[in-house]
């Protein structure tokens, strides 16, 4: 029909004067408008073809999110671009009201190649466009915000929010795991993961650089700087932290509604590197010592607290979630007055106290978590302890009747089968102890600090040996009684046993792992890892100063 009349594609269909293009569009039948476009011989007619509200098939792909749609129009007429709407709005504008960041991001650039082109520019409204920056470092869209900071430096520096935003959503980086795979695969989400910080930092330095622009005198930095500070420490966004200090080392001052400063933050909400950072500098050291709050809280009060549910998932399972908690407390415990350790507040509260009050659930969640574990890795290990007995007095093959000998003493499969049966009893022996020690232990606080993840590790370290020595001596018991002068059932016997071995190791290495970087791993010293490989950035000597007044 529409090669038959072409004019059908320009007239309105519906009542609010949209054309076949502008629905096509808006349900992403992109194959269609392609073909229609094709049957436009006059390109220059398409800023005129809109609805009832002004708008063209390139505000409707803009609304919609259809990037596709915005290529073809684009290539097909460029003026599109600069059309406006009942509203005076253009494209540009729709996709920024929509949120569209992968929209937002092409229309950006055909927008400013054809300004460049045209030498015109494109305003924009602030406040739409601060609010999509802001999306774009939330979404970690850092490529945009960074063409978005380019082209429209205000949206960076009006106010505190574009920096807010990165200092809530810095990303962590990789993880313990991923940093060793990098190395030898960097591919897909991984990759990704180790850019981010990188991007997310050029970003940060970007918003900054445009804040100090924008100052109207050198010491203005509190507007722009105080929130996110103390965003950035709740976070443990410690190069949001280091970016500001270099910047004004007199946001080390600055303080929360509550009254509670960097380090008072970086202890409540659990955030190591903030800590490292600035507790390494030697005043402060001394002045945290005795410093409370108004009510009475010490810096113990405050590591008492519970801390945000981010923060503890970081860990496998309650337990190392409570083990987290103590250790923390444990490393704030070394820089208070031992006097503070039972002083209390105004609320009559020692610091244990506090602890145990906040901690009270997770507690009872640890415990849960740990006789789990403990109960059906236990009777794994009992299970395991019964049959490698009976293997131990039942040989395969039998004995001699005259000597009492085994029938195939002195076989290589055979000394392989009494050894592994050996090591299997005896590991399988120590993982029901250490498990049993688990299900009768006590439970205090302290326990879960050291005692409870020992028993553990070694509880599953030696139950993987036992399981792993007990399908060894299974396979040297098949090859002794059914492989005899057939040696090509050796691949698949051995392949078979590995089966089993295979899945085991790959369950509980994760948490094994886990629990040995939770309970013998040092907590990582972020300040002195990055004063060593990448140099302090901020001066330390005005940092000291403030303290030294």
């Amino acid at each position: 029909m529409i090669k038959k009349d072409k004019h059908v594609i320009t007239e309105p269909i519906n009542s609010d004067g949209d054309t076949v293009l502008h629905i096509m569009v808006a349900i992403d039948i992109n194959y269609f408008v392609n073909e229609m476009l094709s049957l436009i011989e006059d390109a220059k007619s398409l800023p005129e073809m809109k609805n009832k509200n002004g708008s063209t098939a390139l505000h409707i792909a803009a609304m919609v999110g259809n990037t596709r749609a915005a290529k073809l129009l684009i290539k097909k007429n460029k003026d599109l671009l600069e059309t406006q709407d009942l509203k005076l709005e253009r494209p540009l504008h729709k996709a920024f009201e929509n949120m569209h960041l992968s929209t937002v991001e092409y229309l950006l650039k055909a927008a400013n190649d054809d300004r460049k082109t045209k030498k015109t520019s494109t305003p924009l409204d602030i406040r739409k466009g601060i609010n999509l920056l802001v999306n774009a470092v939330s979404a970690k869209k850092y490529d945009l915000a960074k063409e978005l900071i380019k082209n429209y430096p205000e949206f960076a520096a009006t106010d505190d929010d574009v920096l807010m935003a990165i200092a809530k959503t810095f990303p962590s980086g990789l993880d313990y795991w991923e940093t060793l795979i990098y190395p030898i695969a960097p591919i897909g989400n991984i990759e990704k993961k180790y850019k981010e910080p990188q991007e997310a930092e050029e970003v940060l330095k970007l918003v900054c650089n445009e804040i100090n622009k924008k100052l109207e005198f050198p010491d203005a930095h509190s507007r722009y700087y105080t929130n996110p500070f103390l965003e950035a420490a709740r976070q443990n966004a410690y190069q949001v932290v280091n970016e500001i200090l270099k910047r004004s080392p007199k946001s080390i001052r600055y303080t929360d509604k509550s009254g509670y400063d960097i380090i008072q933050l970086s202890v409540i909400h659990l955030s190591e590197k903030i800590y490292e950072l600035i507790y390494e500098l030697g005043r402060a050291r001394k002045f945290y010592k005795m410093v409370e709050d108004s009510s009475k809280n010490n810096m113990l009060h405050l590591v008492g607290r519970l801390a945000p549910w981010h923060k503890l998932k970081l860990r496998t399972g309650a337990a190392l979630q409570l083990q987290r908690v103590l250790q923390w407390r444990e490393k704030v415990k070394m820089m208070v007055s031992p006097a503070y350790h039972t002083k209390e507040n105004i609320f009559n509260e020692t610091p244990d106290l506090v602890f145990t009050n906040e901690h009270k659930n997770l507690m009872s969640e640890a415990e849960t978590w740990m006789k789990t574990v403990a109960e059906s890795c236990n009777i794994t290990a009992a299970l395991i302890t019964t049959i490698v007995f009976a293997a131990a007095i039942t040989v395969p093959g039998g004995n001699h009747q005259d000597n009492g000998f085994p029938m195939f003493a002195g076989q290589i499969p055979f000394m392989i089968f009494g050894v592994s049966v050996a090591i299997s009893l005896f590991a399988s022996s120590t993982a029901l102890l250490m498990f049993q020690s688990i299900l009768t232990g006590r439970f205090s606080e302290q326990d879960f600090l050291v005692s409870l993840p020992r028993r553990l590790i070694i509880g599953l370290c030696t139950l993987m040996i036992s399981t792993t020595t007990m399908m060894v001596a299974f396979s040297a018991t098949l090859l002794l009684v059914f492989c005899h002068g057939k040696r090509w059932l050796l691949a698949p016997t051995c392949a078979l046993a590995f089966l089993p071995i295979a899945s085991f190791i790959t369950v509980q290495i994760p948490l094994m792992v886990d629990l040995f970087r939770s309970t013998y791993g040092q907590i990582e010293y972020i300040f002195e890892k990055y004063n060593l490989e990448n140099g302090i950035t901020f001066n330390l000597n005005d940092i000291r100063l403030f303290f030294s007044e």
